[in-house]
């Protein structure tokens, strides 16, 4: 008999060296982000019987209702640095409908794929989809996008794997002789990280007809599936034929962790 109790203790010691195991080898690739629980579900995902549901509406524009303004509608990610959105344009009064769909590689920061409808005065964002959806399906299952329910828009200072960041605009402006108001001339945006230092991940200057008004970042969105972000830039600019302005919007991809210098290191 107590040969046959040492024996069970020895079963249940193994059998819980295992369990221990198994658990050790779960799922680990959120690094860090809190929005990405339950991702290990993707590991064998087949992308043929992959469905795509009508993406819904990302709300980043605080300026009020008294202007124009591009909408987005994020798609998902895929684990190798590909996000996908829908842009539906602000209209100027053309009396037509902007639709376009968008696959960014935010590693290069370039356009992988896109595609426009023909011109037309009526439409929305469900009807194109369902009419054209056989040709999304393709493209986002063949960059293998991860479609994601819900889409966090992070502001302002935040912490990930152990480093503190910010998202520092810095923008220079000038007085336009023709219209007697300061238009922002050249603008630069970084993330800042005490711990990394700092990283440019935007640079651009504007030309002399652009009339930008206001530069802001409203929040970016954190990958699921690696350390890159998506940063939403918000420009305001005087309309096309005066009021309302329109605020318009460029999507840049950043590492997290990759690319930033320290003082001393530049």
């Amino acid at each position: 008999m107590r040969k046959l109790k040492q024996f069970i203790t020895v079963i249940i010691l193994f059998a819980s060296i295992l369990m221990a195991c198994n658990h050790d080898n779960t799922d680990n690739s959120n690094n860090g982000n809190p929005d990405s629980n339950g991702i290990g579900q993707y590991a064998n995902i087949d992308f043929d019987k992959q469905e795509y549901q009508i993406p819904l509406e990302l709300v980043y524009n605080k300026k009020g209702t008294d202007i124009l303004y591009d909408k987005i509608y994020p798609i998902g990610w895929s684990k190798n640095g590909l996000f996908a959105y829908i842009i539906e344009p602000a209209d100027e009064g053309s009396g037509l409908y902007w639709f376009e769909i968008v696959i960014l590689d935010i590693v290069n920061n370039k356009v992988a794929w896109s595609w426009k409808p023909k011109e037309t005065s009526e439409g929305n964002v469900g009807e194109i989809w369902k009419k054209n959806y056989a040709l999304f399906k393709k493209s986002l299952s063949e960059s293998q996008i991860i479609q994601t329910k819900t889409f966090a828009l992070k502001s302002g200072k935040t912490s990930y794997k152990g480093n503190d960041y910010e998202v520092i605009l810095e923008a220079k402006t000038e007085n336009d002789p023709d219209f007697g108001f300061d238009v922002i001339k050249e603008v630069e945006i970084k993330f800042a990280s005490p711990e990394l230092g700092e990283k440019e991940i935007y640079n651009q200057k504007s030309d002399d007809y652009s009339l930008i008004l206001g530069a802001y970042v409203p929040g970016y969105l954190l990958s699921p599936f690696d350390d890159r972000v998506v940063v939403i830039y918000q420009r305001e600019r005087v309309g096309y034929e005066g009021p309302p302005n329109v605020v318009f919007f460029d999507l840049i991809g950043s590492d997290l962790i990759r690319g930033f210098k320290k003082e001393k290191d530049s």
